[in-house]
């Protein structure tokens, strides 16, 4: 196989120009396109590596290997029915949204479908990727069988047809969508989505060091609509990472804002929960005092008039519904703090935790940014189910976040471990993801995790 030193060289120039940081897999892949590459062309392992530290066509030609992705349609559904739900109704037109990273194509024109239907006169979904093999799969907008999964019947009978033995998306839907290559880490903000009120940009971040999502950040946070929304993938969390965006509860699933687009209206002046002015009188009329039912609409981009708030039965503010009615949540809600301890405890039960309710206050205190809370509530879950390996994997997410790198590395090899012992359980939790990703994750992560 190629020597070390020329794999290097050739890793090295992958890093500075999109920001990719290689996992074993991804190493072991750039090892074998180099030497069966250079054997194919009958050349020097040592010619090709000079052609990709030159930027030419063997660079791309790396990349299209090492960005291939497997995806869907509708992937995540809790967060495509949070954009359909909570997003959408506040947006208007002329609408831009962009997907960055689109990979091939499955992300936007499932974006394109539920805007469809959306009742928004005037809209466009624009969509950028590095590799040049995904965007050619996403103009084309043809799809073989095995790539429909997450789409519905009815989603299927409206906008695919038969196009041979795959499936094309319709011409309607597919003149709305306008595919680009874009670097994030290195080309400016691109025109085509400049406004853009919401963005894509899931499973992207989380292969990129520190400098580099600040930089993919700062390109996004520049491009888009100052009140828009952010949607990232499955783990990724800017916690500790960037201030430039705020988490937002939306459901049973969460997006970013910038902090402006999280504050109320100062027009609407206070909430009656909150104006101490108003409570008496609430109290003694009957009306109601918190936001939920009554709650104001949101303006142009979803900027809330004044942040929703969920209050225990005791009448006590939460800054966060409790895990087992994140389901309902219909408003949308800034998370600066995780899920109560009561979360944990099935709604019959005042002493029974449940494993549910303990991974939902898990992902809450990682979603807030308290690895402490988090840890404690993932620990009960690996207690109760040892072959958890959603909640090992979590577990080393909150270690990673108080930085107890020994710890983390013990979670995220017992998240391993438990993949190969019983994987049925972690693919349906994963709810459209697919189980070789999150080992690829985990391994990923390994990597930068030191032994103790």
């Amino acid at each position: 196989m190629t020597s070390e030193i020329l794999l290097d060289a050739a890793r090295q120039v992958v890093e500075r120009t999109v920001g990719l940081r290689l996992d074993p897999a991804q190493r072991y892949r750039l090892d074998y396109w180099l030497h069966h590459t250079a054997a194919q062309r009958g050349v020097a392992d040592s010619q090709l590596v000079e052609e990709i530290a030159a930027e030419g066509p063997a660079l791309q030609a790396v990349l299209d290997e090492l960005t291939v992705q497997e995806t869907s349609f509708f992937r995540d559904p809790a967060q495509f029915a949070a954009f359909r739900r909570d997003v959408v109704p506040t947006l208007r037109s002329p609408l831009t949204i962009w997907s960055a990273g689109c990979a091939g194509g499955h992300e936007p024109y499932s974006i394109a479908m539920v805007l469809a239907e959306s009742g928004i006169a005037s809209w466009r979904v624009v969509a950028s990727d590095i590799s040049s093999r995904a965007l050619r799969q996403a103009q084309s907008a043809r799809y073989e069988e095995r790539h429909l999964a997450g789409i519905g019947e009815e989603e299927r009978s409206r906008y695919l047809r038969r196009a041979g033995a795959e499936w094309e998306v319709v011409p309607e839907l597919r003149e709305k969508v306008t595919v680009f290559r874009h670097n994030l880490i290195r080309d400016p903000a691109p025109r085509q989505a400049a406004g853009a009120e919401v963005v894509f940009c899931r499973n992207v971040l989380i292969y990129f060091d520190r400098a580099d999502v600040l930089a993919a950040l700062a390109r996004i946070a520049t491009t888009m609509d100052p009140g828009g929304w952010v949607f990232l993938g499955y783990s990724e969390s800017l916690w500790q990472v960037s201030e430039r965006f705020h988490l937002v509860r939306l459901g049973s699933a969460f997006a970013y804002r910038q902090p402006e687009a999280t504050l109320p209206d100062p027009s609407a002046g206070l909430p009656p929960e909150l104006d101490r002015r108003t409570q008496g009188r609430a109290a003694s009329s009957g009306q109601p005092g918190a936001l939920g039912e009554n709650a104001p609409a949101a303006g142009r981009g979803g900027r809330a008039r004044g942040a929703a708030i969920s209050r225990d039965a005791d009448g006590s503010r939460l800054a966060v519904p409790p895990a087992a009615k994140l389901g309902s949540a219909t408003a949308a809600e800034p998370v600066p703090m995780p899920a109560p301890a009561s979360a944990a405890f099935d709604a019959g039960s005042d002493a029974i935790p449940t494993i549910a309710g303990l991974l939902a206050e898990g992902e809450a205190g990682l979603q807030a940014g308290d690895a402490a809370a988090a840890v404690s509530a993932l620990r009960k879950v690996v207690y109760l189910d040892p072959d958890h390996a959603i909640a090992h994997f979590q577990l080393g997410l909150a270690f990673e976040m108080m930085g107890d790198q020994g710890q983390a590395r013990r979670a995220l090899s017992a998240a391993r471990a438990a993949l190969g012992r019983s994987s049925a359980a972690a693919e349906a939790a994963l709810e459209g993801y697919q189980i070789a990703e999150l080992v690829r994750l985990i391994d990923h992560r390994l990597t930068r995790t030191p032994e103790p």
